[in-house]
């Protein structure tokens, strides 16, 4: 097995061009795999003013904030969080990221997939039907 280094600062990234993105560009970490269906990850560098399309879907966001300050809407909350901080955006919950300060905003974001055609008891809703990923 060979380590392999990567650095972030090297990494050209691809600018997210969808509907509703604005400054976001997204370096995958661990791309989407055959051996590895249940995850995938990658980092958001987010220019200020920038942001993601308020949007749903059956996976699971962990997302740790690396550099700057990051303002999540999930539903109804809205919240600015900063360096250090973990964010969990549930399965099916409407939710974006956006950068609202003057500086770049660097923000981990890991998908966590339930396995297709499974159903399981999210503690904080109800019950979620996997998506492939």
């Amino acid at each position: 097995m060979n380590l392999k280094v990567r650095r972030l600062t090297e990494e050209p990234g691809e600018d997210e061009l969808g509907e509703g993105y604005s400054g976001v560009n997204s370096v995958w970490v661990v791309l989407k795999r055959a051996d590895l269906a249940a995850f995938s990850c990658r980092i958001f560098r987010m220019e200020p003013d920038g942001h993601t399309p308020m949007h749903a879907h059956g996976r699971e966001h962990v997302a740790v904030v690396i550099r700057g300050t990051c303002r999540v809407e999930c539903g109804s909350q809205v919240e600015d969080v900063g360096e250090g901080c973990i964010i969990r955006v549930p399965p099916n919950a409407a939710h974006s990221f956006s950068n609202p300060t003057k500086e770049r905003l660097v923000l981990l974001v890991m998908n966590l997939y339930v396995e297709p055609g499974k159903t399981v008891k999210d503690a904080s809703g109800p019950s979620v039907v996997g998506e492939t990923p």
